[in-house]
């Protein structure tokens, strides 16, 4: 890897407003934007996570997932040591340079193929669409039970006070909001899922002691239905920190 000078755009993932136009310095060891205000960040390359998509390079940073747009999207991809995305444009002009294409002929003298170039590099995070999908059916499963609860007339209380039901809707009404920000890749939708099922937890474990009484159903009560949806969305969500991870 060699330095490379580019400009660009950087946004946050998931935020329609435009880009901030920016200065792209990559060297051997760092990655730094400037915008025309000062410096964003400088970051050295073994902790940033790079994957090459269609609406351009998703970097992890911080905690954060930028979407980076540059005025030489190969050049930036093989000083990187990436050598496919998911944008056929971008493969194209990758391609084009390790052919010793006109256009990228000097890429590939400066960045010749390198199979180990982007090992020091996190992997991209996969896919959260089947987590995200999941966690809202979770929270349907959730919402049915909250719904046959309340067609009954459940007498099951949250600590002997108040009806489980409304519990189960707040779960289930937080799981899909959650999940469905998860699939636009808005922030803060882990935060929503989370807060969706210690919701939905302390319903279940506040109506334990209604189990025991003699009109108490799992099904008329909501209690199978808001359980099943509650755990399963635990459980997603594990599986979406551990892909993350």
């Amino acid at each position: 890897m060699v330095e490379a000078e580019l400009t660009g755009t950087v946004r946050i993932a998931g935020d329609v407003a435009p880009g901030i136009h920016v200065e792209i310095h990559l060297d051997r060891e760092e990655l730094s934007l400037v915008s025309a205000i000062g410096p964003l960040g400088t970051w050295p390359l073994g902790v940033v996570g790079v994957s090459a998509r269609v609406d351009g390079f998703h970097l992890r940073v911080e905690g954060e997932e930028l979407v980076l747009s540059t005025n030489d999207d190969a050049r930036f991809a093989m000083a990187l040591g990436l050598r496919s995305s998911t944008s056929p444009r971008l493969n194209r002009q990758l391609a084009a340079a390790m052919d010793g294409g006109a256009e990228y002929g000097a890429v590939v003298t400066e960045f010749p193929s390198d199979p180990e170039a982007g090992s020091q590099l996190p992997p991209p995070y996969p896919d959260s669409s089947p987590v995200a999908v999941g966690i809202i059916a979770a929270g349907a499963l959730v919402f049915i039970g909250a719904l046959v609860a309340l067609a009954r007339g459940s007498g099951l209380r949250v600590l002997g006070f108040t009806p489980a039901w409304p519990f189960w809707v707040l779960c289930a009404l937080a799981l899909a909001a959650g999940g469905l920000a998860m699939l636009s890749d808005l922030k803060g939708a882990r935060s929503l899922v989370i807060s969706g099922l210690v919701i939905g937890l302390f319903g279940l474990l506040g109506t334990v002691p209604g189990f025991g009484s003699p009109t108490f159903s799992w099904i008329g009560d909501g209690v199978l239905l808001a359980g099943v949806g509650t755990v399963l969305s635990g459980l997603l969500l594990s599986v979406d920190r551990l892909n993350r991870g």
